[in-house]
Protein backbone atom coordinates (compact mmCIF):
# COMPACT_ATOMS: atom_id res chain seq x y z
CA UNK A 1 0.00 0.00 0.00
CA UNK A 2 1.39 3.47 -0.89
CA UNK A 3 1.75 5.58 2.09
CA UNK A 4 1.99 9.19 2.17
CA UNK A 5 5.79 10.61 3.59
CA UNK A 6 5.67 12.24 6.52
CA UNK A 7 4.84 16.14 5.75
CA UNK A 8 5.65 19.02 8.88
CA UNK A 9 3.50 22.12 9.55
CA UNK A 10 4.69 25.17 11.82
CA UNK A 11 7.83 24.45 13.69
CA UNK A 12 8.02 25.85 17.43
CA UNK A 13 8.36 24.62 21.11
CA UNK A 14 6.03 22.05 21.75
CA UNK A 15 5.73 18.88 19.01
CA UNK A 16 2.80 17.28 18.14
CA UNK A 17 2.61 14.12 15.80
CA UNK A 18 -0.28 12.77 14.02
CA UNK A 19 -0.61 8.78 12.88
CA UNK A 20 -3.78 8.62 10.71
CA UNK A 21 -4.84 6.81 7.26
CA UNK A 22 -7.62 8.78 6.59
CA UNK A 23 -6.56 11.97 4.48
CA UNK A 24 -9.49 13.75 5.94
CA UNK A 25 -8.91 12.78 9.44
CA UNK A 26 -5.55 13.42 9.28
CA UNK A 27 -6.38 17.13 7.52
CA UNK A 28 -8.82 18.22 10.05
CA UNK A 29 -6.60 17.17 13.11
CA UNK A 30 -3.76 18.86 11.73
CA UNK A 31 -6.57 22.13 11.17
CA UNK A 32 -7.36 21.50 14.88
CA UNK A 33 -4.20 21.46 16.09
CA UNK A 34 -2.83 24.59 14.73
CA UNK A 35 -5.58 26.59 15.91
CA UNK A 36 -5.30 25.11 19.17
CA UNK A 37 -1.47 26.50 19.55
CA UNK A 38 0.14 28.24 16.22
CA UNK A 39 4.01 28.19 18.01
CA UNK A 40 3.47 24.23 18.66
CA UNK A 41 5.02 22.20 15.61
CA UNK A 42 3.21 19.03 13.99
CA UNK A 43 4.26 16.55 12.19
CA UNK A 44 1.69 13.57 10.71
CA UNK A 45 2.29 10.59 8.85
CA UNK A 46 -0.44 8.32 6.79
CA UNK A 47 -0.53 4.76 8.61
CA UNK A 48 -2.01 2.75 11.04
CA UNK A 49 -1.58 2.89 14.51
CA UNK A 50 0.89 -0.17 14.28
CA UNK A 51 3.16 2.00 12.41
CA UNK A 52 3.38 4.90 14.46
CA UNK A 53 6.63 3.72 15.84
CA UNK A 54 8.22 4.68 12.98
CA UNK A 55 6.80 8.51 13.34
CA UNK A 56 8.14 8.57 17.27
CA UNK A 57 11.80 7.29 16.21
CA UNK A 58 12.28 9.47 13.22
CA UNK A 59 10.42 12.96 15.09
CA UNK A 60 10.22 11.66 18.73
CA UNK A 61 6.77 13.87 19.52
CA UNK A 62 6.00 15.01 22.78
CA UNK A 63 2.56 13.89 22.37
CA UNK A 64 1.04 11.20 20.01
CA UNK A 65 -2.21 11.34 18.19
CA UNK A 66 -3.22 7.73 16.60
CA UNK A 67 -5.70 6.65 14.48
CA UNK A 68 -7.04 3.25 16.32
CA UNK A 69 -9.87 0.45 14.71
CA UNK A 70 -12.48 -1.33 16.55
CA UNK A 71 -10.85 -3.76 19.42
CA UNK A 72 -7.41 -4.40 17.21
CA UNK A 73 -5.34 -5.74 19.94
CA UNK A 74 -2.30 -5.97 17.50
CA UNK A 75 -2.63 -2.15 17.99
CA UNK A 76 -2.77 -2.55 21.43
CA UNK A 77 0.65 -4.57 21.66
CA UNK A 78 2.45 -2.31 19.08
CA UNK A 79 1.26 1.19 21.18
CA UNK A 80 2.77 -0.83 24.24
CA UNK A 81 5.97 -1.33 22.76
CA UNK A 82 6.22 2.38 21.70
CA UNK A 83 5.40 3.41 24.77
CA UNK A 84 8.10 1.17 26.44
CA UNK A 85 10.80 2.85 24.24
CA UNK A 86 8.99 6.34 24.69
CA UNK A 87 8.05 6.87 28.38
CA UNK A 88 7.66 10.24 28.34
CA UNK A 89 5.84 10.09 25.25
CA UNK A 90 1.84 10.62 25.82
CA UNK A 91 -0.35 8.80 23.49
CA UNK A 92 -3.76 9.41 22.43
CA UNK A 93 -5.80 7.01 20.56
CA UNK A 94 -8.66 7.95 18.59
CA UNK A 95 -11.14 5.49 18.25
CA UNK A 96 -14.68 4.47 17.69
CA UNK A 97 -14.40 1.52 20.30
CA UNK A 98 -15.44 3.26 23.56
CA UNK A 99 -16.25 -0.20 25.48
CA UNK A 100 -14.58 -0.45 28.86
CA UNK A 101 -12.98 -3.50 28.67
CA UNK A 102 -10.81 -1.03 25.31
CA UNK A 103 -10.25 1.19 27.37
CA UNK A 104 -9.09 -0.47 30.06
CA UNK A 105 -6.79 -2.38 27.75
CA UNK A 106 -5.89 0.78 26.92
CA UNK A 107 -4.94 2.48 29.65
CA UNK A 108 -2.64 -0.60 30.65
CA UNK A 109 -0.10 -0.54 27.93
CA UNK A 110 0.61 3.44 27.88
CA UNK A 111 -2.15 4.83 26.12
CA UNK A 112 -2.65 8.23 28.06
CA UNK A 113 -6.49 9.11 26.66
CA UNK A 114 -8.57 7.71 24.19
CA UNK A 115 -10.90 10.06 22.11
CA UNK A 116 -14.11 8.69 20.46
CA UNK A 117 -14.42 9.12 16.44
CA UNK A 118 -15.39 11.32 14.58
CA UNK A 119 -13.22 14.24 16.69
CA UNK A 120 -14.69 17.06 18.10
CA UNK A 121 -12.52 20.21 18.87
CA UNK A 122 -13.31 20.67 22.24
CA UNK A 123 -12.67 17.29 23.43
CA UNK A 124 -9.81 16.91 21.55
CA UNK A 125 -7.64 20.43 23.42
CA UNK A 126 -8.74 19.37 26.61
CA UNK A 127 -6.96 15.44 25.91
CA UNK A 128 -3.77 17.45 24.24
CA UNK A 129 -4.42 19.93 26.83
CA UNK A 130 -3.92 17.34 29.53
CA UNK A 131 -1.10 15.29 27.84
CA UNK A 132 0.84 18.73 27.85
CA UNK A 133 0.44 19.34 31.85
CA UNK A 134 2.13 15.80 32.06
CA UNK A 135 4.97 16.37 30.49
CA UNK A 136 8.50 16.79 32.40
CA UNK A 137 9.92 19.57 32.30
CA UNK A 138 12.46 20.08 29.39
CA UNK A 139 16.17 19.76 31.15
CA UNK A 140 18.54 23.08 30.83
CA UNK A 141 20.81 22.21 28.03
CA UNK A 142 24.43 23.65 27.80
CA UNK A 143 24.68 26.81 25.04
CA UNK A 144 27.09 25.21 22.42
CA UNK A 145 30.71 26.47 21.62
CA UNK A 146 31.71 28.18 18.76
CA UNK A 147 34.99 28.63 16.80
CA UNK A 148 35.67 30.71 13.76
CA UNK A 149 37.72 29.88 11.02
CA UNK A 150 39.29 33.26 9.19
CA UNK A 151 41.84 33.05 6.29
CA UNK A 152 44.82 35.36 6.29
CA UNK A 153 45.49 34.96 2.76
CA UNK A 154 43.67 33.23 0.10
CA UNK A 155 44.98 29.48 -0.33
CA UNK A 156 45.88 29.04 2.93
CA UNK A 157 43.26 26.32 3.95
CA UNK A 158 41.14 27.60 6.21
CA UNK A 159 38.12 26.39 4.93
CA UNK A 160 40.25 22.96 4.85
CA UNK A 161 40.79 23.13 8.14
CA UNK A 162 37.31 24.19 9.43
CA UNK A 163 35.65 21.51 7.98
CA UNK A 164 38.21 18.69 8.70
CA UNK A 165 38.23 19.62 12.37
CA UNK A 166 34.27 20.07 12.89
CA UNK A 167 33.98 16.49 11.00
CA UNK A 168 36.82 15.39 13.44
CA UNK A 169 35.13 16.59 16.22
CA UNK A 170 31.79 14.97 15.70
CA UNK A 171 33.31 11.77 14.58
CA UNK A 172 36.07 11.19 17.54
CA UNK A 173 33.42 12.71 20.40
CA UNK A 174 30.13 12.09 19.18
CA UNK A 175 29.13 15.36 20.21
CA UNK A 176 26.57 17.55 17.41
CA UNK A 177 28.92 19.55 15.67
CA UNK A 178 27.57 22.21 12.87
CA UNK A 179 29.50 23.71 10.32
CA UNK A 180 28.06 26.51 9.28
CA UNK A 181 29.89 28.26 5.94
CA UNK A 182 29.69 32.54 5.83
CA UNK A 183 32.00 32.92 3.19
CA UNK A 184 29.35 34.79 1.98
CA UNK A 185 31.15 35.15 -1.82
CA UNK A 186 32.87 32.00 -2.71
CA UNK A 187 32.36 29.49 0.15
CA UNK A 188 32.96 25.79 -0.60
CA UNK A 189 33.34 24.38 2.89
CA UNK A 190 30.52 21.48 1.77
CA UNK A 191 32.34 20.17 -0.57
CA UNK A 192 35.39 19.55 0.83
CA UNK A 193 33.56 16.80 3.02
CA UNK A 194 30.46 15.34 1.17
CA UNK A 195 29.58 14.89 -2.78
CA UNK A 196 26.17 16.01 -2.19
CA UNK A 197 24.92 19.48 -3.61
CA UNK A 198 22.59 21.42 -1.05
CA UNK A 199 19.45 21.56 -1.73
CA UNK A 200 19.00 24.39 0.64
CA UNK A 201 21.72 27.29 1.50
CA UNK A 202 21.80 29.81 4.01
CA UNK A 203 20.43 32.10 1.55
CA UNK A 204 17.04 30.42 1.90
CA UNK A 205 17.81 29.95 6.04
CA UNK A 206 18.01 33.98 5.96
CA UNK A 207 14.97 33.72 4.59
CA UNK A 208 12.88 32.40 7.37
CA UNK A 209 14.66 33.82 9.83
CA UNK A 210 11.85 34.86 11.65
CA UNK A 211 10.62 31.22 12.19
CA UNK A 212 13.84 29.99 12.47
CA UNK A 213 14.57 27.26 14.90
CA UNK A 214 16.83 24.26 16.11
CA UNK A 215 14.60 21.83 14.35
CA UNK A 216 13.99 24.03 11.13
CA UNK A 217 17.75 24.84 10.91
CA UNK A 218 18.95 20.99 10.89
CA UNK A 219 16.35 20.36 8.13
CA UNK A 220 18.32 22.64 6.36
CA UNK A 221 21.29 21.49 6.25
CA UNK A 222 23.38 18.25 4.29
CA UNK A 223 24.00 15.83 7.08
CA UNK A 224 27.11 14.32 6.81
CA UNK A 225 26.86 11.41 9.53
CA UNK A 226 24.50 11.44 12.26
CA UNK A 227 26.10 14.14 14.42
CA UNK A 228 27.37 16.36 11.86
CA UNK A 229 25.40 19.08 9.72
CA UNK A 230 26.79 21.28 7.48
CA UNK A 231 24.93 24.32 6.25
CA UNK A 232 26.09 25.75 2.62
CA UNK A 233 26.82 29.11 1.78
CA UNK A 234 24.78 30.30 -0.98
CA UNK A 235 25.19 29.38 -4.18
CA UNK A 236 25.66 32.61 -6.11
CA UNK A 237 27.02 35.45 -4.82
CA UNK A 238 24.17 38.21 -5.70
CA UNK A 239 22.38 36.10 -3.20
CA UNK A 240 24.37 37.27 -0.07
CA UNK A 241 23.08 40.62 -0.76
CA UNK A 242 19.46 38.87 0.84
CA UNK A 243 21.54 37.83 4.06
CA UNK A 244 21.81 40.64 7.34
CA UNK A 245 23.59 41.02 10.09
CA UNK A 246 20.37 40.16 12.23
CA UNK A 247 19.45 37.10 10.20
CA UNK A 248 23.09 35.99 11.48
CA UNK A 249 22.95 36.37 14.90
CA UNK A 250 19.86 34.43 14.57
CA UNK A 251 21.10 31.91 12.86
CA UNK A 252 24.62 31.80 15.28
CA UNK A 253 22.08 31.98 18.73
CA UNK A 254 19.67 29.05 17.06
CA UNK A 255 22.64 27.06 16.11
CA UNK A 256 24.10 27.47 19.56
CA UNK A 257 20.95 25.67 21.33
CA UNK A 258 20.98 22.98 18.88
CA UNK A 259 24.68 22.19 18.62
CA UNK A 260 26.93 21.36 21.11
CA UNK A 261 29.71 22.52 18.90
CA UNK A 262 29.78 25.18 15.93
CA UNK A 263 32.51 25.93 13.74
CA UNK A 264 31.98 28.47 11.47
CA UNK A 265 34.17 29.46 8.28
CA UNK A 266 34.04 33.18 8.09
CA UNK A 267 36.39 33.81 4.93
CA UNK A 268 38.68 36.36 4.68
CA UNK A 269 36.20 39.39 4.47
CA UNK A 270 35.59 41.41 8.15
CA UNK A 271 32.25 42.93 7.93
CA UNK A 272 29.10 43.35 9.74
CA UNK A 273 27.78 40.15 9.36
CA UNK A 274 31.17 38.03 10.25
CA UNK A 275 31.82 40.10 13.20
CA UNK A 276 28.61 38.29 14.37
CA UNK A 277 30.29 35.33 14.46
CA UNK A 278 33.89 36.53 15.81
CA UNK A 279 32.05 38.01 18.53
CA UNK A 280 30.58 34.48 19.51
CA UNK A 281 32.99 32.68 19.11
CA UNK A 282 35.44 31.42 22.07
CA UNK A 283 38.21 31.14 19.68
CA UNK A 284 38.81 32.95 16.64
CA UNK A 285 41.57 30.96 14.56
CA UNK A 286 43.25 32.48 11.80
CA UNK A 287 45.16 30.26 9.40
CA UNK A 288 48.19 30.97 7.66
CA UNK A 289 51.09 29.12 5.82
CA UNK A 290 54.48 30.08 6.52
CA UNK A 291 55.30 32.18 3.44
CA UNK A 292 56.04 36.13 3.56
CA UNK A 293 52.88 37.27 1.71
CA UNK A 294 50.74 34.73 4.06
CA UNK A 295 52.76 36.67 7.57
CA UNK A 296 52.35 39.77 5.70
CA UNK A 297 48.35 39.03 5.68
CA UNK A 298 48.17 37.25 9.46
CA UNK A 299 50.24 40.00 10.43
CA UNK A 300 47.41 42.62 8.64
CA UNK A 301 44.31 40.58 10.25
CA UNK A 302 45.76 40.27 13.82
CA UNK A 303 46.22 44.07 13.47
CA UNK A 304 42.57 44.56 12.64
CA UNK A 305 41.46 42.10 15.38
CA UNK A 306 42.82 43.67 17.79
CA UNK A 307 41.60 47.30 16.67
CA UNK A 308 38.05 45.73 16.81
CA UNK A 309 39.06 44.86 20.80
CA UNK A 310 39.69 40.98 20.41
CA UNK A 311 42.35 39.97 22.92
CA UNK A 312 45.10 37.86 21.99
CA UNK A 313 44.07 35.23 24.89
CA UNK A 314 40.62 34.64 22.40
CA UNK A 315 43.00 34.62 19.05
CA UNK A 316 44.91 30.75 18.47
CA UNK A 317 47.13 30.80 15.48
CA UNK A 318 47.30 27.42 13.37
CA UNK A 319 50.03 26.99 10.51
CA UNK A 320 48.97 24.98 7.64
CA UNK A 321 50.76 22.73 5.37
CA UNK A 322 53.77 23.03 8.08
CA UNK A 323 57.36 21.38 7.07
CA UNK A 324 60.23 21.71 9.88
CA UNK A 325 62.94 21.92 6.88
CA UNK A 326 61.24 24.98 5.53
CA UNK A 327 63.34 28.72 5.20
CA UNK A 328 60.67 30.33 7.57
CA UNK A 329 60.30 29.15 11.66
CA UNK A 330 57.33 29.04 13.67
CA UNK A 331 59.69 31.24 15.82
CA UNK A 332 59.98 33.59 12.92
CA UNK A 333 56.49 33.60 12.47
CA UNK A 334 55.96 34.83 16.47
CA UNK A 335 58.67 37.54 16.38
CA UNK A 336 56.69 38.82 12.96
CA UNK A 337 53.57 38.38 14.43
CA UNK A 338 53.93 38.98 18.63
CA UNK A 339 52.20 35.89 19.41
CA UNK A 340 53.07 32.32 19.32
CA UNK A 341 51.71 30.46 16.95
CA UNK A 342 49.33 27.53 18.61
CA UNK A 343 49.18 24.54 16.65
CA UNK A 344 51.18 23.39 13.13
CA UNK A 345 49.65 21.07 10.55
CA UNK A 346 51.81 19.43 9.04
CA UNK A 347 51.96 19.48 5.32
CA UNK A 348 50.60 15.69 3.57
CA UNK A 349 49.47 17.69 0.45
CA UNK A 350 48.60 14.48 -1.37
CA UNK A 351 46.59 12.93 1.61
CA UNK A 352 44.67 16.98 1.51
CA UNK A 353 44.35 17.22 -1.96
CA UNK A 354 42.48 13.30 -2.55
CA UNK A 355 40.66 14.59 0.71
CA UNK A 356 39.27 17.43 -0.85
CA UNK A 357 39.03 16.21 -4.50
CA UNK A 358 36.76 13.19 -3.30
CA UNK A 359 34.61 14.97 -1.32
CA UNK A 360 35.53 13.27 2.07
CA UNK A 361 36.52 14.14 5.29
CA UNK A 362 40.45 13.14 5.72
CA UNK A 363 39.89 11.52 9.07
CA UNK A 364 38.12 8.83 6.60
CA UNK A 365 39.89 8.69 3.58
CA UNK A 366 43.41 8.25 5.64
CA UNK A 367 42.61 8.45 9.53
CA UNK A 368 46.47 7.71 9.95
CA UNK A 369 47.83 10.79 7.70
CA UNK A 370 50.12 13.42 10.10
CA UNK A 371 46.92 16.10 9.56
CA UNK A 372 44.73 13.44 11.09
CA UNK A 373 46.46 13.15 13.70
CA UNK A 374 46.67 16.63 14.26
CA UNK A 375 43.11 17.37 13.56
CA UNK A 376 42.07 14.87 16.82
CA UNK A 377 45.00 16.53 18.94
CA UNK A 378 42.81 20.21 18.12
CA UNK A 379 39.44 18.60 18.64
CA UNK A 380 40.44 17.44 22.29
CA UNK A 381 42.21 19.97 23.15
CA UNK A 382 39.60 22.48 22.32
CA UNK A 383 36.95 19.98 23.90
CA UNK A 384 39.15 19.81 26.98
CA UNK A 385 39.64 16.21 26.91
CA UNK A 386 43.12 15.06 27.46
CA UNK A 387 44.92 12.04 26.58
CA UNK A 388 45.42 11.20 30.64
CA UNK A 389 41.64 11.84 31.67
CA UNK A 390 40.50 8.32 30.15
CA UNK A 391 38.29 9.81 28.04
CA UNK A 392 37.06 8.89 23.98
CA UNK A 393 40.76 10.52 22.66
CA UNK A 394 42.50 7.60 24.24
CA UNK A 395 40.18 5.17 24.07
CA UNK A 396 40.76 5.58 19.89
CA UNK A 397 44.13 6.82 19.22
CA UNK A 398 46.16 3.47 19.80
CA UNK A 399 43.44 1.84 16.54
CA UNK A 400 44.05 5.28 14.47
CA UNK A 401 47.26 5.95 15.13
Amino acid sequence: MHRDPIVSSVIHRLKLGVVCQQPAMREHLLELLQDWNREARVVAMAGAAGEAGRLADAEEPQILLVEGAHHDTSELSALEQLAARHPALAVILLSPSQSPDFLRHAMRVGVRDVLPVPIEREALVEAVARAQQRLPAAPARRRGVLYAFVGCKGGSGATFLASNLAHAIAAESGRKVALLDLNFACGDAALHVTQRRPTCTLAEVAQQVRRLDGELLASSMLQISPGFHVLAAPDAPERTEEISAESIDRLLEVAAGRYDVVVVDAGRTLDERSLRALDRAERIMPVLQLSVPSLHGAKRLLGMLGALGYGKDKIRLLVNRYDKAGPITLGDAAGTLRQEPWRAIPNSYRAAADAVNQGVPLLELAPRDPIARALREIAAELLELKKSSGGWLRSVLPSLL
